[in-house]
């Protein structure tokens, strides 16, 4: 079982912003370009064309086509809810990838699988079983694209180790180190950038980082990593997008609820009624906000509303939780 081919080949994919469909029709090998396709719509929030195509690679004898249709069958899933189809996807990337640790497959195939691997934990904030190998052991051996994309896993998983400064550092430096353009990698780096900005309280850098991701996707109408990390980036969107393209902000906030909805039924299954159902996107991103022990003010300047608005959407957030404390929020929405 050696490695002819790569994991999500469009997300690996050097191309000008604007031109992913022109990048899709140069891929020789009809599998994989039909894989690139389902990335286009994952990417694009068409989840349900998405499943549509991986679904026959679901049980492939190729590896590669295996992973990437259960890395993309576990994230549009959780879009359209599905949550147990959505495991059952990461339980196969389980599967694959002890069996490639098991059976002395060579390593680019082994770095695909730990890499599918990082994708379905990190990205979903599971943390991998700690007796696996560690993902930056295996860079070397993917191609660059989806390295840069590992790199963006590597910081995500800093900042999800409240080591803030270091994400973002690692962020931007791959981004500095490569020659090319990788729209996708790029995207979700300056993404995940930003979010250690914020946390650092650096309004304007994040700001920056959020431009410079929005202006690559748009052009392609790459919305789906603003959907995953809109919960610290809802500030910037508001003020940024809403303004400028109203129609797409309001896609980009469907699209948040149904991601968002599939999130819990994964993260708070016991929940009779998910936080997502309760909170609006931008009651959420004031709750994530409000449980990093922001200020109302701090809220006020990032998310471009006023102190007292701000105020009045904490008092409904503490009510529709149904709790009497500001610091009891991290419980329901934390990530």
């Amino acid at each position: 079982m050696k490695c002819k081919r790569t994991v999500l080949p469009l997300l690996g994919s050097a191309f000008e912003p604007g031109k992913a469909a022109e990048a899709i029709s140069k891929i020789e090998d009809e599998e994989l370009a039909e894989i690139a396709r389902a990335e286009a719509h994952y990417f694009s929030t068409e989840a349900e064309a998405c499943v549509r195509i991986v679904e026959k690679y679901l049980q492939s004898e190729d590896v590669i086509l295996r992973m990437s249709a259960d890395m993309l069958y576990t994230f549009a899933n959780l879009t359209l809810g599905d949550a147990r189809a959505a495991q059952a996807a990461r339980k196969d990337v389980h599967i694959c990838l002890k069996k490639a640790l098991e059976n002395g497959t060579d390593l680019k195939t082994q770095a695909s699988c730990l890499f599918a691997l990082y994708v379905i934990s990190v990205l979903i904030h599971i943390p991998p079983e700690e007796d696996l190998p560690l993902l930056n052991e295996y860079l070397r051996y993917l191609p660059e694209g989806q390295r840069l994309f590992a790199m963006n896993l590597l910081a995500h998983g800093a900042y999800l180790n409240q080591e803030y400064a270091k994400g973002q550092g690692m962020a931007q430096t791959a981004m500095l180190m490569s020659e090319k353009l990788y729209p996708i990698p790029f995207i979700y780096l300056n993404c995940v950038a930003a979010m250690c900005q914020i946390n650092q309280k650096d309004q304007e850098g994040a700001r920056d980082s959020v431009i410079r991701a929005w202006e690559i996707a748009r052009q392609d109408k790459f919305l789906e990593p603003f959907i995953e990390y809109h919960g610290l980036l809802q500030g910037v969107l508001e003020v940024w997008v809403k303004q400028r393209e109203p129609d797409v902000y309001k896609k980009l906030m469907d699209g948040v609820i149904a991601f968002s909805r599939g999130w819990m039924k994964i993260h708070n299954p016991e929940m009779q009624k998910a936080v997502t159902d309760l909170l609006t996107p931008v009651e959420f991103s004031i709750a994530m906000l409000a449980c990093r022990d922001w200020t109302n003010q701090e809220i006020a300047e990032h998310m471009g509303l006023s102190v007292n608005t701000v105020k009045h959407y904490v008092s409904a957030i503490l009510e529709k939780l149904k709790i009497d404390k500001r610091d009891k929020i991290k419980a329901f929405v934390n990530q």
